[in-house]
């Protein structure tokens, strides 16, 4: 029976491919002799996700400049040589359905994470990404965390603007380090994805999900926060955008706890209030919705792991009279 690979798995077999847009190759499963030819062939459903992984990437390269495409290409070889490096060079499970799932669980990965190349508010946004892994120093065959992965990914606008060129360099700069993508523990698996949220005239807002998980440990841990570019000024928002007055921040804070106590009630912590004031002047806290300012919390910040990452709003009535002549537009994004 012969089988469709598209690019995905030409890459992975070692075949020459001129481009990322190349034609798909076939081969006979009948004469299958490598471990990621059994793999495709014994599991019939990494073809189809190949077919939808396909789509992903030219639809994700679509219209981009030369220098936007050679840096999605970069990323792309890095989650292919990943994908084989985790699901069959050290695969923790050698049975085709086990590194079939492997590959299948990365192609799905890969192409959600490939939707977010795309036009959207008059700006063609491209994505930065990279993905590495690394065998776990403490891994025996008692373990079950063989590779520790490490990843990420952020937006770019394809364009040659002054604006464009700041907003570039602030996404970039949330990964922090500026390196590879790898990790310096390699008993941990660390992701940290950007996504776009609101793409406004007067502001860019973006998602930062944080995730870490540290091998053998009882469960992972994850942060979320929000990154707000204001496009005429080209910079992070600063809460003196948003915000006017000497008691401003104090205010806040009582509207968020009111508006904790109002949504979440028993769940929170018996002292959830110490903080609070603090945390909820941060920008990066901030969530702008139709109806209110959410507020963006952490887990364990206020209630317990279990209960995830909370969010309470304050309504944008309550909010009327702490908010700068500026802050009245930036709200809805004008």
């Amino acid at each position: 029976m012969a089988m469709r690979i598209c690019l995905a798995i030409v890459a992975f077999l070692g075949a020459v491919v001129v481009s990322f847009g190349a034609s798909a190759a076939s081969f006979d499963c009948s004469k299958a002799a490598t471990d990621v030819e059994k793999a495709i062939c014994g599991y019939p459903d990494l073809s189809a996700a190949d077919e939808v992984l396909a789509t992903a990437w030219a639809t994700a390269i679509g219209g981009l400049s030369k220098d936007a495409v050679v840096r999605m290409r970069e990323g792309q070889r890095a989650w292919l040589d990943f994908a084989r490096y985790a699901c069959i060079d050290n695969s923790d499970d050698e049975t085709i359905e086990g590194r079939g799932q492997c590959l299948l669980s990365e192609f799905n990965d890969r192409i959600k994470t490939l939707e977010g190349s795309r036009m959207l508010g008059g700006h063609r946004f491209y994505l930065v990404t990279g993905n590495s892994g690394e065998i776990d120093p403490d891994y025996d065959i008692s373990s079950a965390w063989h590779v520790a992965s490490h990843a990420f990914a952020y937006p770019q606008i394809d364009a040659d603007t002054s604006m464009a060129r700041s907003f570039n360099a602030l996404m970039a700069g949330l990964r922090g380090d500026g390196g590879d993508g790898e990790s310096s523990n390699a008993s941990s698996d660390t992701d940290l994805n950007v996504t776009l949220e609101d793409v406004l005239p007067a502001r860019i807002t973006v998602t930062l999900n944080d995730f870490w998980y540290g091998h053998g440990a009882a469960h992972g841990n994850y942060g979320i926060s929000h990154v707000h570019y204001l496009v005429e000024d080209e910079r992070e928002m600063e809460a003196a955008d948003l915000f006017a007055g000497e008691n401003w921040q104090q205010q806040l804070g009582d509207l968020a706890i009111a508006a904790l106590k109002a949504e979440h009630g028993d769940a929170l912590f018996e002292s959830f209030e110490d903080d609070v004031r603090a945390v909820v002047a941060d920008p990066n806290r901030w969530i702008f919705r139709d109806y209110g300012l959410g507020l963006q919390f952490q887990p364990y910040e206020v209630s317990a792991y279990a209960y995830g990452a909370p969010t309470a709003t304050v309504s944008w009535d309550d909010l009327d009279g702490l908010l700068s002549e500026k802050g009245q537009n930036l709200r809805w994004g004008y």
